[in-house]
């Protein structure tokens, strides 16, 4: 379960204080499938980056899986990150000099072997359909396939929430709705929580309930 009270964050701009969320209290409920949308700069991504632990808030709780979020030291949070949570972004965030093995095998390469963890990131890129292209680079792989890669790397630590950060928004709206239904499959089988932000709509309504943020604030939740 996800459960934030009253948070609030905001940044340093021009020497300015600017509020980004303010007072965002909500829950999320572990195996729920939920899609965020807002205009830009409404404080989708931000919320999502505190809801990781990317970012420390200046006020208010988050507890993710029973912990603290806004309590937990830097080594603390990447533990909570391993354990229990897959990114998925808008911009991929392959690294361009390892193939689609190499990257699904990133997250877990810190402490395991290669050798040691090869099979499951093969299995994970089987899962996406995409063992043939297991040892080409990104730049030799489409948008769609490039994303897909990024969702067996987000899988590869077994996590019970996939974080997934307009994971359509540079893709054409085929190959969105292709990774989307990707999304919903690892929801579905795994019983894995997916937290999305999208533009589209269309997508949005796909999930089990939709939250609207504007200007910082929760506008609606609809079930």
């Amino acid at each position: 379960m996800i459960t934030l009270k009253n948070v609030n964050k905001s940044y340093q701009v021009g020497g300015e204080n600017v509020e980004v969320l303010k007072d965002i209290s909500l829950t999320i409920n572990s195996g729920s499938y939920t899609s965020i949308i807002g205009p830009s700069g409404s404080g989708k991504s931000t919320l999502l980056h505190v809801i990781g632990g990317l970012e420390s808030i200046d006020s208010g709780e988050i507890w993710v899986e029973d912990k603290p979020v806004h309590q937990l030291k830097d080594f603390e949070l990447a533990k909570l990150r391993l354990d229990n949570i897959g990114y998925v972004f808008q911009q991929f965030q392959l690294l361009s000099t390892a193939t689609a093995l190499e990257n699904v095998m990133m997250p877990l390469l810190s402490m395991f072997s290669s050798q040691a963890i090869k099979k499951d990131a093969v299995e994970a890129l089987k899962r996406v359909g995409l063992e043939h292209r297991m040892h080409h680079l990104p730049s030799k792989l489409s948008g769609g396939e490039q994303q897909r890669v990024a969702i067996a790397r987000a899988l590869m630590t077994k996590p019970s929430i996939i974080l997934a950060d307009e994971p359509t928004g540079n893709l054409d709206s085929e190959t969105g709705v292709r990774i989307i239904e990707l999304l919903e499959e690892v929801h579905q089988k795994d019983g894995v929580t997916v937290v999305m932000i999208t533009h589209d709509q269309i997508l949005a309504g796909r999930a089990h309930e939709t939250i609207h943020i504007f200007d910082g604030r929760i506008k609606e939740k609809i079930s």
